[in-house]
């Protein structure tokens, strides 16, 4: 037999092996009658099924992982990843059936593995028929589909809120563990729920520190704390434009604020700037703990140990201290504007200096502890207090009832887009990145906190309102230690549900974290470069 004969009977035989171990995903739509065939019909093997008790029976071999019971999705949403797990070692298939309540008619699913993500048209029909009333999901282990014997079964309930989530995301991707070696490997992106592709890199091969960043109520305005020109109290301001190109005029330096004695140059630590872009509130004269670990998951503990909260006027173009968050017996940090720029809700604690062994000269500490051992030896908590800006002139400080002397530490307040309610983080000590970290809601002015339906196992922070403020983001580790983001939905009273993941925005090598909803369309940005770096 001549070579090439040979070769093309041999990629013949792979071609039909292929074909015949190839298993296709069932489709039947009772409702319309709409199917994807196989050889046999699904309508059959879902009558044998649910003749052998598909629908009866109950057993903890198998649980329904994603998505979470009771979640609610956005209108606007690509359609998920569906998994389970089934300890059952009989089961080979997997009877998916979709009931609604506002019909009578269930969709099901026969499947070979314990995924599946419906595709675009199904997933249309499964949101539109879920806004009314949620759909149930139940999961069904079947070892024979011929002589169909059910081994285990899960049930859940999702729905589809009528509210889109109508913004951008823009975030950061960090390397792990983290490092200030690897600075030159973070990625700053926008995603858009609503799109199948993975979210754009709009920043990136940037050899410096970069970190907060926020946009103004109209999308019109960006701001972000970066090193510019070896200062790490810059934060720049700018327009929102396709393509941003950041200069010396953009940026301002808190180390332009008058400082005292041998204080170490200042970060303007977690600046953000106001609503409406008129403002830049952050820590000044501050002085911060930081610790690096090689911890995957937590590789920071780092929290302000003294500074006061200090305002910058955009268009006055001048720096001033906040009276009544300007006690330097205090550390004053994680400023947040209220919607009409008329109070700041910030955290504040006792001065902490004694964790230094010299406050002129404080550097990144390399420990070989984890994280519990390291919170042990450098604890600190925070009470939210809520202080009126009046113009600048500012007021006395109220603690905030419900987020402050409570035996934790509270920190990173968020107000909503209405004013009424404002999120938070808390944990046991510290300021960031700790494993226990729970986000907690109370009324603006102070109030019963309640621990949110949203928080995962493992640290939940970083989160931030949408512009219609129905939905919530969040950072959580509970998958993975590189950082994930999620979504939950809040009802008018305050009340969230479990979470979505939105698993195209996360990555294998890189934590996903500061997500920030911004009032802006997808592609408003396409690139951001900073002159003297990659101009």
């Amino acid at each position: 037999m001549k070579p090439l004969v040979r070769r093309q009977l041999f990629i013949a035989a792979l071609f039909l092996l292929f074909s015949c171990t190839v298993q296709r995903d069932l489709v039947w739509d009772s409702g319309t009658n709409s199917t994807n065939r196989g050889e046999e019909t699904i309508e059959a093997i879902v009558g044998r099924t649910l003749s052998h008790g598909a629908n009866d029976i109950q057993s903890s071999t198998l649980t329904i992982t994603y998505p979470y019971h009771e979640s609610v999705f956005p209108r606007d949403i690509t359609p998920p990843v569906f998994t389970w797990k089934d300890a059952d070692t009989d089961s080979n298939n997997w009877l998916l059936t979709i009931r609604f309540r506002n019909r009578k008619k269930p969709i099901y699913v026969l499947l070979h593995q314990t995924t599946w993500m419906p595709d675009k048209v199904l997933w249309e029909t499964l949101k539109t028929n879920s806004i009314a009333a949620p759909m149930d999901i139940s999961v069904t282990g079947i070892s024979d589909i011929n002589t169909p014997q059910v081994t285990s079964r899960d049930t859940i309930a999702i729905s589809t809120a009528a509210d889109p989530v109508g913004a951008s995301i823009f975030f950061r991707q960090v390397p792990l563990p983290f490092s200030t070696k690897n600075f030159d490997q973070m990625r700053w992106c926008i995603g858009d729920i609503s799109s199948d592709d993975q979210p754009r890199v709009v920043m990136e091969n940037m050899p410096i520190c970069a970190s907060c960043h926020i946009f103004s109520n109209d999308g019109k305005t960006f701001s972000m704390e970066m090193n510019y020109k070896g200062d790490n109290g810059a934060q720049f301001v700018t327009p929102v434009e396709k393509n941003i190109l950041l200069s010396g005029d953009n940026f301002i330096s808190w180390n332009d604020f008058p400082r005292a004695g041998i204080l170490p140059k200042s970060r303007g630590l977690f600046g953000k700037m106001s609503p409406h872009a008129n403002y830049v509130a952050a820590s000044a004269n501050e002085i911060s703990l930081a610790l690096i670990t090689n911890d995957l998951q937590f590789s920071q503990v780092f929290f302000p140990t003294y500074g006061i909260l200090a305002v910058y006027s955009i268009k006055g173009k001048r720096f001033d201290p906040l009276p009544g968050a300007d006690d330097y017996n205090f550390v004053h940090a994680n400023p947040n504007w209220s919607p009409d720029e008329k109070f700041i809700v910030f955290s504040r604690a006792k001065t902490k200096n004694e964790v230094h062994d010299d406050i002129s000269h404080v550097v990144p500490l390399i420990k070989d502890e984890g994280i519990h051992e390291l919170n042990r030896k450098y604890n600190i908590q925070f009470d939210l207090f809520r202080i009126p800006f009046n113009n600048g002139k500012g007021g006395v400080p109220e603690p905030l009832e419900g987020a402050s002397q409570n035996g934790f530490s509270n920190y990173f307040p968020r107000y909503s887009p209405d004013g009424k309610w404002i999120v938070y983080t808390r944990s046991k000590t510290g300021i960031m990145l700790q494993p226990d970290s729970r986000l907690f809601i109370i009324p603006s002015q102070g109030g019963i906190a309640r621990k949110m339906k949203c928080n995962r196992a493992l640290f939940n922070s970083w989160h931030s309102w949408s512009p219609n403020g129905k939905w919530l983001l969040f950072s959580s580790k509970v998958n993975t230690p590189y950082t994930e983001i999620f979504l939950t939905h809040i009802d008018a009273h305050g009340n969230d549900t479990p979470p979505v993941l939105l698993s195209q925005f996360s990555s294998t090598t890189h934590a996903a974290n500061v997500p920030e909803f911004a009032n802006i369309r997808p592609d408003a940005i396409q690139t951001i470069r900073v002159q003297g770096y990659n101009d």
